[in-house]
C-alpha cells in the first residue's frame, strides 16, 4: 500500500502540468521550486536538443497530411488543428454541427470571427484536466469567452454545477489534504509515512488541483441537461469535462506494473524516499511502462477511466440546441481525437478515415514555435518525444482494434459507459439529419 500510494503520488506531481499535454499527463512551464518537482520549459538549451530524425517514409507521410490539412482545416491563425467532423472521407455528419480543435482560448481576432461569427459557435466542451486549466493564462479570457455560461462536470456523483458571473472554475485546495484523502483506506502508519513523505518533499503549500470531490453545492443531475435543453437553447455555454487526469493515468499504469517493480525501494527504506536515487528508482518502473505502451496504451487507460466523461461529452453533442458545437483539449490531439474517433466509429466511418483523420494531427506541435523547448521537456522526464509527440496511423489502428477486442464493438464499450441504444440513436440524428 505505501509503495503504491508513494508512487502514485511521486509520478502524479513529477509529471503534471498544462504544457506539454498527452491526454491530461503533462511537463511544467514553471521555474522548479522545492516543493514541487517541475520542468521549465524557458530553461531547456534549445541548442542542445536533437529533434528525433525522421525517415523518407515519415517525410511523405507529413508532406501528405500537410496537403490534407490545407484542405480540411480550418483557416485559423492560432487555434490549432481545427476542422469539422463532417470533413473526414465518407462522413456522414452534416457540415457545421460539430467541429474537433485545440485550445481555443489562444484565437486571434481573425479567428474568433471565424469561429463565433462565420460558424456561430454555440457550445465549446474543454477536456483538459484541472492540472492544465490553473497553468492556462488565458482560461478566462474575456475577448473570447465573454457571454458564455460556464457549466462544470463533477464525475462523482455525476453532477453538473453552472457557475455564476463571478465564480472561477478553478479552486484552491490544500495539497496536503488532498493526500489525507486519497489515502483515508489506508492503516494508521501507512498514512503517516505518505503524507510525512509530502510535507517533507513536496511541502505543504496550496494548490489549484482536481476539482473537490465533496457533495456538489447546487448542482443538477448531468442526465437533466437534456430535459432542460430547450430552455438554455438561445445561450452560449463552455463545459470543463476534465475525462483524464494524472491521478486517473497513474492508477492505471499501476494496474499493469508488478508489484514488486515498485515496492522494493520504499519496503526496503521507506525513510530513504527524499532522497534522489529513491525517487529516480520508484519513477523507473513506470517510466518503462509509459514508454513501451505508448499512445495506445494512455488511449486504453482513457476509454476506462475516463468514461464517465465521454458519455457527458456525448450527451452534449447529441443535443441539437447546442450546435455547433467544438470540444477541445490543448492541442486537440488525444483526448479529441478518442472523442471524434468514437463518433465517427458509431456513424459507420470506415476505420481508414477515422485513422487519417486523426493521423493529421501529426504535425500540430511540430508547428508550434517551442517544438524544441517540449521535447526537451519530455527527454528531461525521460518520455520519448516520438512516441508521445505524434499521431501515427497505428496508433489509432491499435485502439480501434482494442474497443472491439475488449468490448466487442464500438456500440459494446458505448453500453460499458451507459451510453446506451436511444443515447445512440439521439446522436446519430442529431449529426445526421437534415
Amino acid at each position: 500500500m505505501v509503495a503504491k500510494i508513494s508512487s502514485l503520488i511521486l509520478l502524479t506531481i513529477s509529471t503534471s502540468s498544462a504544457f506539454v499535454c498527452h491526454h491530461g499527463l503533462c511537463t511544467r512551464p514553471m521555474m522548479a521550486s522545492s516543493s514541487r518537482l517541475n520542468v521549465n520549459t524557458d530553461d531547456i538549451d534549445v541548442s542542445t536538443v536533437t529533434i528525433p530524425t525522421k525517415t523518407e517514409e515519415e517525410q511523405k507521410f507529413d508532406a501528405h497530411n500537410a496537403a490534407l490539412c490545407q484542405e480540411r482545416n480550418l483557416p485559423l491563425e492560432k487555434v490549432k488543428n481545427a476542422r469539422d467532423l463532417a470533413s473526414p472521407q465518407n462522413s456522414p455528419i452534416k457540415p457545421g454541427r460539430v467541429y474537433r480543435i485545440g485550445r481555443v482560448s489562444d484565437a486571434t481576432e481573425k479567428d474568433l470571427e471565424i469561429l463565433f461569427g462565420e460558424i456561430g459557435i454555440k457550445t465549446l466542451v474543454d477536456l483538459r484536466s484541472p492540472t492544465e486549466l490553473k497553468d492556462d493564462p488565458t482560461l478566462e479570457r474575456e475577448e473570447v469567452f465573454a457571454g458564455f455560461t460556464d457549466m462544470v462536470f463533477y464525475e462523482n456523483g455525476n453532477k453538473v454545477k453552472e457557475l455564476g458571473p463571478e465564480e472561477k472554475r478553478m479552486q484552491k485546495i490544500r495539497k496536503r489534504d488532498r493526500v489525507k484523502k486519497a489515502v483515508s483506506g489506508a492503516k494508521k502508519n501507512t498514512k503517516d509515512v505518505v503524507v510525512g513523505f509530502v510535507d517533507n518533499f513536496f511541502g505543504g503549500d496550496e494548490f489549484d488541483g482536481e476539482e473537490k470531490e465533496e457533495e456538489c453545492i447546487d448542482c443538477m443531475e448531468a442526465s437533466k441537461l437534456l430535459e432542460e435543453s430547450s430552455r438554455r437553447k438561445n445561450r452560449k455555454e463552455r463545459h470543463f469535462v476534465s475525462i483524464m487526469n494524472e491521478l486517473k493515468y497513474v492508477r492505471g499504469t499501476l494496474s499493469k506494473l508488478r508489484k514488486r517493480d515498485i515496492a522494493s525501494t520504499i519496503l526496503k527504506a521507506p525513510s530513504t524516499i527524499v532522497s534522489k536515487s529513491a525517487r529516480e528508482n520508484i519513477k523507473k518502473p513506470f517510466l518503462e511502462e509509459i514508454n513501451g505502451g505508448g499512445l495506445p496504451m494512455l488511449n486504453e487507460l482513457l476509454l476506462r477511466f475516463g468514461a464517465p466523461g465521454i458519455k457527458y461529452v456525448l450527451d452534449l453533442i447529441s443535443d441539437k440546441n447546442r450546435h455547433p458545437i467544438a470540444f477541445y483539449c490543448t492541442a486537440g490531439k488525444d483526448r479529441t481525437g478518442m472523442i471524434a474517433a468514437i463518433i465517427l466509429a458509431l456513424l459507420g466511418t470506415e476505420d481508414d478515415a477515422i485513422v487519417e483523420d486523426y493521423s493529421l494531427s501529426a504535425n500540430v506541435y511540430a508547428e508550434m514555435n517551442d517544438h524544441k523547448a517540449m521535447v526537451g521537456a519530455l527527454s528531461q522526464r525521460s518520455l520519448d518525444a516520438k512516441t508521445f509527440l505524434g499521431a501515427p496511423p497505428q496508433v489509432m489502428k491499435d485502439t480501434l482494434a482494442n474497443i472491439r477486442n475488449t468490448y466487442g464493438s464500438v456500440e459494446g464499450y458505448l453500453d460499458f459507459i451507459g451510453f446506451d441504444e436511444k443515447s445512440r440513436q439521439r446522436l446519430k440524428y442529431a449529426l445526421t439529419d437534415e
